[in-house]
């Protein structure tokens, strides 16, 4: 009834005419790699600015991806790092949901779940998602969409600074410092913080630290940035629980022993210049990452080291053809990645490896994209990319190993209508293809030994947009056609492997709505409603054409409410919906019962005062006993069912004081 009831206020509310929304003069970046007014790109991008990300309930970043726009979470390992996931990919959502900080790729060609709870919320200045595209801009990993977070930098005359200071349930902590300081020419901004907690369960106690700075030189047609940045991560992994141990003792360990480790930097150099009708913009990045686990449990230990280095020159040409406004834009792309992972029984034989995997990738793309207002209301828009790969990867066992080498040609398309039927209402639509590359870990334990195919993707979208006086309401219908999907399947060989799987589908229903009630309280919601499903196909003689991919949910639906009490008190809600789903590994469809679906209630106070910006979060509300991830015939598990029980109610206070 519960459910019933929040699908349909997120429904009725979405369809409700009386939207509102502040962000439509936003700038933002994603669409075209530079800046440029949202009305303006004819795009559906999701904005999500600093007014919003401090009205909402969210103490992290993965946390506001979840309540604020819509995006699906699950926790497979008790990592503050959970996956992402848009349009129902399941398990493989984080490999197709690209994640820029800035600009730039940080997702690994791994399957390490992107670091996103080492970003400060108040170091961010607006987050911009663009749901299923990106593709022709940045490349593969972009068929869910893409994310990019946008941190504060220095600008022209701003000295400031911020200290941040909380505490919570579970012994979490969190610091924050920062500061700014800018003249006409030149700007600093430094900033450190530091997160830790105990964790809900066992064996499960976070250590994380961080320090982020961004150097700029002021031009009058021309800027020039270094940013840089470096996090640690000490972490306890306390393994899955049966489902008889997720009633008797959900916040037990299983592997009381494990943990992990990782530290990262980064150092980025970004250029810009306007020319007049011509923009010329460039990124120098490189990126490290280290990181070990021990799993006394399974009797080993790992170390994994990799390192990545960009290159992105672009322009934009604005102006007019035959009359018609029109831009162009296009770049190169030159990408170099390298890793080495070493497996050994403990942490003092590591020097001699039972297992070694070395893998390299090299890439280089040129992509161009270009717009024209056809006629007054219209603006049509079309890009291409082209795209060469080539990977190495050894993998070695025991002294023995092999090497294999793949190299690959790809291509990336999209076109797209926007259409002003009023000033009041418009209508969309977009047709593109996409791909996706297989990470070092799927490639290196494939069904057929080879190196795995690139995945592929037939995109399409329609829909309609209202928008009068800052009003605005979007609805998205979508169709995803992928071949060559990789995945890991327990059906194409005993125990399961990676393998490309044959035809399958997305499709779905996404409605965004905001209403002010009045002019002290508003509310807003998102509703998905998704489907993932094989076109085809027959595993170990079992066809599975129309069945259901795992952990899917068949409905998305997030409600949230701000309530301005007074001129200091602001009071605000959230409420999460996630729908059934099929259970990791039940490719096959055979698993009596879907995984149940859970609802999670969020509620914030909010009061300044004399320049002290206090909160109290209650996260969990009403202690819902729930989990966000379950496999079915795991190996690490007595019963049918393994879960990773997620938290209860949480209560976490902060203050922050803000100086100029």
């Amino acid at each position: 009834m519960k459910s019933s009831l929040v699908i349909a206020l997120a429904a009725g509310l979405a369809l409700s005419p009386l939207t509102r929304v502040r962000a439509e003069d936003a700038v933002i970046v994603t669409a075209t790699r530079f800046p440029e007014r949202l009305l303006q790109s004819g795009v559906g991008m999701i904005i999500i600015d600093a007014q919003r990300i401090a009205a909402s309930t969210a103490t992290t970043l993965p946390e506001l991806l979840a309540r604020t726009a819509g995006v699906h979470v699950r926790n497979n390992s008790g990592s503050p790092d959970p996956q992402l996931d848009m349009r129902g990919f399941g398990i493989t959502g984080d490999q197709n949901t690209l994640v820029l900080l800035d600009g730039i790729r940080i997702n690994q060609n791994d399957l390490a779940s992107t670091p996103l709870s080492a970003i400060p919320l108040n170091a961010i200045e607006r987050v911009e998602i663009l749901r299923g595209g990106g593709a022709v801009q940045y490349g593969g990993g972009t068929s869910a969409g893409t994310i990019n977070i946008v941190t504060r930098g220095p600008r022209r005359g701003d000295k400031s600074g911020a200290v941040y200071v909380g505490a919570g349930s579970l012994a979490s902590e969190q610091l924050r410092a920062s500061m700014t300081a800018a003249g006409d020419e030149m700007g600093v901004s430094l900033s450190a913080s530091h997160q830790g907690s105990d964790g809900y369960r066992s064996n499960n106690r976070l250590r994380q630290d961080g320090i982020a700075g961004d150097l700029r030189l002021f031009g009058d047609r021309s800027d020039l940035a270094l940013k840089f940045g470096g996090d640690q991560q000490r972490l306890g992994l306390p393994g899955v629980r049966d489902d008889e141990q997720f009633v008797s003792d959900p916040r037990g360990a299983t592997n009381p022993s494990d943990w992990s480790k990782q530290d990262g930097g980064y150092v980025t150099f970004q250029g810009r210049a306007d020319l007049g009708r011509t923009e010329l913009a460039a990124d120098l990045a490189w990126r490290d990452q280290r990181s070990s686990a021990s799993y006394p449990s399974l009797g080993s230990y790992l170390e994994v080291k990799s390192d990545s280095t960009t290159f992105a020159p672009r322009m934009r040409w604005t102006g007019d053809l035959g009359n018609k406004d029109a831009s162009i834009v296009a770049g190169l792309d030159l990408a170099d990645w390298d890793y080495h992972r070493r497996i050994a029984g403990s942490v003092e034989t590591i020097a001699s490896p039972f297992s070694r995997t070395d893998g390299t990738q090299r890439s280089a793309a040129l992509y161009g994209q270009g717009s024209v207002m056809v006629a007054p209301a219209t603006k049509l828009a079309a890009g291409v990319r082209f795209q060469r790969v080539r990977n190495e990867l050894t993998n070695s066992f025991g002294g023995f190993g092999s090497l294999q080498r793949q190299s690959r040609s790809l291509r990336a398309g999209e076109i797209g209508l926007h259409h002003g039927l009023t000033e009041q209402i418009a209508m969309f639509g977009k047709l593109g293809t996409s791909f996706r590359l297989a990470t070092v870990d799927e490639n290196g334990y494939t069904a057929s030994g080879e190196l795995l195919e690139p995945q592929t993707a037939r995109q399409g979208e329609a829909g309609m947009e209202y928008r009068e006086n800052g009003a605005r309401l979007r609805a998205t219908l979508y169709v995803i056609d992928l071949d060559k999907e990789i995945y890991f399947s327990p059906l194409v060989v005993p125990y399961g492997a990676n393998t490309n799987l044959s035809p399958t589908r997305r499709k779905g229903l996404e409605i965004r709505g905001a209403l002010a009630l009045t002019n002290r309280v508003d509310l807003s919601a998102d509703f998905a409603l998704q489907s993932a499903r094989f076109r085809s196909g027959i595993y170990g003689g079992i066809d599975v054409s129309g069945r259901d991919i795992p952990l899917v949910p068949r409905s998305l639906t997030t409600l949230r409410l701000t309530w301005k009490a007074t001129t200091n008190t602001r009071v605000s809600g959230a409420i999460t919906h996630t729908g059934t789903q099929r259970y990791d590994n039940d490719q096959a469809g055979n698993f009596p019962r879907a995984m149940p679906a859970y609802t999670i209630v969020d509620a914030k106070l909010v009061h300044d005062y004399h320049g002290w910006n206090v909160s109290l979060v209650a996260s969990n509300l009403f202690d819902k006993h729930y989990y966000s991830y379950g496999i079915v015939d795991s190996f690490a598990c007595t019963t049918r069912v393994c879960v990773y029980p997620q938290a209860g109610r949480t209560l976490f206070a902060s203050a922050e004081y803000r100086f100029k």
